[in-house]
């Protein structure tokens, strides 16, 4: 019997859920604007930001599935140790920032009365994208070290991951970092397409 691939669903599960949460949060960024702050602090917005974290934290579950799976492709077992470190310590700089860029929104909800200047909720959400972007660098050397050497995957596969290494490293600039989405989608319905487990049949004990 086979079943579909759990570290292609995990691909596809970061990609989707993870893009659709930076999406929905609306976090402020980029240039600063006292509104924009206003507008994430308010109470009907508080709601969908516990709900982009819990999908961060999913999507970044999944993506360890799939990460799983590539180290498994690799040959040399110093390289495969040097892989998982730093995709372990990208996925979890990845869940920090998210949950600091979130941080005045969530506090407030807590707290109830509790308030900060919008300067400082500015620099608590830019300074969780600083950690996010540490992370997605981080995904992106591992996936470097993926591609510099031997891999028990097609040529197609090797080549198209460079998409993820260029979104991974050029994170810091924001827009960039949606090649590392876009790769990732690839690479869970390539997965899910051709990577599927045999699972053994249950048979009855003979008597």
């Amino acid at each position: 019997m086979k079943r579909v691939s759990v570290a292609g669903l995990g691909a596809l599960a970061f990609a989707i859920l993870v893009f659709v949460a930076s999406v929905i949060d609306s976090g402020p960024g980029g240039t600063y604007s006292t509104s924009d702050v206003t507008d994430y602090l308010k109470s009907g917005h508080r709601p969908i930001v516990f709900v982009g974290l819990y999908m961060t934290l999913l999507g970044v579950v999944g993506l360890l599935f799939f990460l799983s799976r590539l180290r498994d492709a690799i040959g040399d077992e110093r390289r495969a140790r040097v892989f998982w470190a730093l995709s372990v310590g990208g996925a979890s700089a990845f869940v920090v920032g998210f949950a600091l860029h979130a941080a005045a929104p969530i506090a407030i909800g807590y707290g109830g009365n509790v308030s900060f200047a919008p300067q400082v909720t500015y620099l608590i959400a830019v300074g969780g994208y600083i950690v996010l972007s540490a992370g997605a660098i981080m995904l992106g050397l591992a996936l470097l070290t993926l591609v510099l050497g031997p891999v028990e995957l097609p040529a197609w596969v090797r080549w198209f991951t460079l998409v993820g290494v260029i979104g991974g490293v050029t994170s810091p600039a924001f827009f960039p970092f949606g090649l590392f989405f876009i790769w990732a989608l690839v690479m869970g319905i390539w997965l899910i397409a051709t990577d599927r487990e045999t699972v053994p049949s249950t048979q009855p004990l003979s008597a």
